[in-house]
């Protein structure tokens, strides 16, 4: 056998394996996009993270998530903590076979969050900002989750219509809600990109910053501990 027929051979038989990579992440997209949201968004929140429904159409360069949830931390009412609403995005189809997937826009529609302050004055808003603020890798994780292959460049992030929702016995049952600004991000991840996992810590981040804000702004904050104060002298 002729050396230029080894090497066409070689190079037939790579086609082949880069073709069958492709046509898998063509035909498992929604599946692999779903739950590396609930993998990494997960590690990222220190709480679970789940989602309804993916579907992206490659072709169009779009894409739909649906019922993304973040479950509140431990202590905390069963309710989840972020409903996310309806998510969608705008993908390069061309990058989700590189190593930098570029998403050229994420838009999230009517997200809603639940603020809950317990008897010690700690609140499931403060926890989950904490567990995101943490880089410390999660034990027992294999060094090499740590180094996911794919990497997230998203150029435009768009949050709007966010509300949250106090509830807290303090405030007599009557929970009471607030509206958050517009939040926009830039060029998340940059050039060389970001681990899913970094991602979704400045996605979720972006959230309940903006929402800790509004809440303090609002003086909810002082409104509940009042409550907290005057159910404790009446104990």
């Amino acid at each position: 056998m002729t050396t230029r027929r080894k090497v066409l051979i070689v190079a037939g038989a790579l086609a082949l394996v880069v073709g069958a990579t492709i046509a898998l992440i063509l035909t498992n997209i929604n599946w692999i996009v779903k739950n590396a949201i609930e993998h990494y968004g997960s590690r990222a929140a220190g709480t679970s993270v789940q989602v309804a429904s993916v579907k992206i159409r490659l072709a169009r360069g779009s894409g739909a998530i649906e019922g993304l949830t973040v479950a509140n931390p431990k202590g905390f009412s069963s309710s989840p903590a972020l409903a996310l609403g309806s998510i969608t995005v705008r993908i390069e189809p061309r990058s989700v076979a590189s190593d930098i997937v570029i998403v050229d826009e994420i838009r999230m529609a009517r997200p809603q969050i639940v603020y809950e302050m317990d008897d010690s004055r700690r609140s499931n808003i403060d926890v989950l900002r904490k567990n995101i603020g943490s880089t410390e890798p999660a034990a027992g994780k294999h060094p090499d989750e740590r180094k996911p292959a794919k990497r997230l460049r998203i150029r435009k992030l768009v949050i709007e219509n966010s509300r949250v929702d106090v509830r807290a016995a303090a405030l007599g049952g009557k929970p009471r809600t607030l509206t958050l600004r517009k939040i926009e991000l830039q060029d998340i991840g940059g050039r060389s990109g970001a681990t899913p996992e970094d991602a979704a810590r400045q996605i979720i981040g972006a959230v309940l910053s903006e929402a800790g804000r509004e809440i303090t702004a609002a003086g909810t904050e002082r409104l509940i501990e009042k409550g907290l104060e005057r159910a404790l002298r009446g104990r």
